[in-house]
């Protein structure tokens, strides 16, 4: 089982370092292969567990669906889903994801930033409260109707310049 802090210890390492392969492979056996063209995500299905990469090397057409060079993935930031209890023993703060978002609120304390918005592209809308914590941002994505917890974030601050609160 993990803590969501055995995570946090590999951000800024690149998904190719032998320590991170080792500690990938030895946790998890599903997951997919890097494909900047794809997503800058590799996924578990088996856990519910996302890992995000910046990738800021990397140079591609994503018209032509070509990959000139691949860059150095680097290890940025990794969400959970309900699903992720199969292997994470101890998520953010010793929540669950039975916690309604006034439960978070009452163990956590106010937000340090909440989006709430429609997205008529994905034609929902969403509730987001993000909490800072040193360098580390997490985001908790709700349910806006009855305000359950759908999926946690966590991030690095200072290396996901697109994510940064």
């Amino acid at each position: 089982m993990l803590s969501y802090k055995d995570l946090v210890q590999y951000f800024g390492h690149s998904l190719f370092e032998k320590e991170f392969q080792n500690f990938l492979g030895a946790t998890f056996s599903d997951l997919t292969e890097y494909d900047i063209l794809e997503s800058d995500y590799i996924v578990s299905e088996n856990t519910g567990i996302e890992l995000g990469f910046i990738n800021d090397e990397a140079i591609y057409d994503e018209d032509e669906n070509i990959v000139f060079e691949k860059g150095n993935p680097v290890f940025s930031h990794f969400n959970l889903s309900p699903k992720s209890v199969v292997l994470m023993d101890a998520l953010p703060f010793d929540l669950s994801f039975k916690d309604k978002r006034t439960d978070i609120i009452d163990k956590v304390g106010s937000p340090t930033r909440t989006n709430e918005h429609y997205s008529g592209i994905f034609n929902k809308s969403f509730l987001i409260d993000n909490y800072r914590v040193g360098d580390i941002v997490i985001s908790f994505d709700y349910d806006p109707e009855n305000q359950t917890l759908n999926l946690i974030s966590v991030r690095c601050n200072l290396l996901a310049e697109h994510l940064q609160l």
